[in-house]
């Protein structure tokens, strides 16, 4: 069960009223994407539920170190409330905020039981740190910037998958470290060398082939597990790119990227709520502008065209998920359009001259990227 159900939605049932006016101003701005007249009442909750915090941080700003989580409860639907609004750039704040209160939380805490003693944290807490920590991560993958919420909360060993996350903290690890040697790989080769920077994107390849996630609870858990092994041969897709510069013009990328639009396809027939937001993104920015008949279309039995299937499940995802789903297809469609300009460039099969130059995710993705949500 998502932790949504099992975590938050029994502290909202006694929560205080702004944040069940969170709530609502959320659901309101969700309807909002698909009926206007939803516009104006979203605005209004979200307005109140602001003032409110505001009010409250200014009046008693030492309740922003207790243990009470209502604080970072507003803050989280306000953050999803940014994201469905077409990924307003908002909800970097909130994940900022947050982060804030989270160091000065926990710096209260050690100062109170010592520092000897672990941090002991109720489960809606527990849970609104790491929504923020996923987000941050998720949105790295595709803008590369340098992290707000540290490692901490990612545990190689930890292969449980997480319901919410639709994988385990073990595969999130594998992101963190790849991200963070993509971002560094240039002083790493300057310093150590091509061999040390191999070694370790090696070490990070095996991790993800090795890697074996499970759900802790038996029951139907059959497309909680699949979406966390798309998730896995997603993240060999962005490895391939952010360490060793593959295209989508190279046999090995489209491949991959082939299997995971048949999954997403599959997943979302068997559940259309799924959240399969990050592994269609990559599939889509990876995708080959001259890939124009990726499956068979079991409908009128002919070959779909890779764009088409794209944006096919992209309108598909809409309609049920709390997420921006607008956004990523700006983005999308932004990458798709610097693509068809360099078609020349990018249609042969080649890989960077070096390992320090300029790969094809920075060229095209981070760029437009920016305060992209993907989680």
């Amino acid at each position: 069960m998502s932790p949504f159900a099992s975590v938050i939605l029994p502290y909202c049932v006694s929560a205080p009223p702004t944040v069940l006016q969170a709530i609502q101003a959320l659901a309101a701005c969700h309807w909002s994407q698909s009926d206007p007249r939803y516009s104006e009442l979203s605005l209004q909750l979200k307005a109140r539920v602001l003032n409110h915090l505001r009010h409250r941080i200014n009046t008693h700003p030492q309740d922003i170190v207790t243990e009470d989580p209502e604080i970072l409860v507003i803050m989280m639907f306000l953050c999803l409330y940014d994201i469905v609004d077409d990924c307003n750039q908002q909800w970097i704040i909130h994940l900022q905020g947050a982060k804030d209160i989270i160091r000065l939380r926990r710096r209260q805490q050690i100062l109170l039981k010592g520092a000897t003693q672990g941090v002991q944290q109720d489960p809606v807490s527990s849970f609104t740190e790491l929504f923020f920590a996923f987000q941050d991560v998720m949105g790295r993958t595709a803008c590369g910037k340098a992290e707000l919420f540290g490692s901490t909360y990612w545990r190689e060993e930890d292969t449980t998958i997480n319901p919410w996350m639709g994988c385990s903290p073990a595969l999130v690890s594998v992101l963190f470290s790849i991200m963070d040697l993509s971002r560094s790989r240039r002083h790493v080769i300057a310093d150590e060398g091509h061999e040390a920077f191999n070694v370790r994107a090696s070490a990070l390849i095996n991790r993800l082939k090795d890697i074996k996630q499970e759900m802790r609870i038996d029951g139907d858990s059959q497309v909680i597990q699949r979406i966390a092994e798309l998730k896995r041969v997603t993240s060999i897709v962005y490895l391939n790119c952010a360490l060793y510069g593959l295209t989508p013009s190279d046999s090995i990328t489209k491949t991959y990227v082939r299997k995971i639009l048949k999954d997403i396809v599959e997943l979302l027939a068997m559940e259309p709520s799924c959240q399969v937001v990050w592994p269609l993104f990559v599939a889509a920015v990876e995708l080959d502008p001259l890939d124009l008949a990726i499956m068979l279309d079991p409908d009128t039995w002919k070959m779909t065209d890779g764009r088409r299937l794209v944006l096919e499940l992209l309108m598909k995802m809409s309609k049920s998920s709390v997420s921006s789903v607008t956004r990523a297809r700006v983005v999308i469609e932004q990458v798709w359009k610097s693509r068809d300009f360099c078609l020349t460039k990018s249609s042969r099969e080649r890989s960077p001259a070096s390992i320090t130059d300029l790969n094809d995710w920075e060229e095209y993705v981070m760029p437009v990227s920016d305060a992209l949500s993907l989680a």
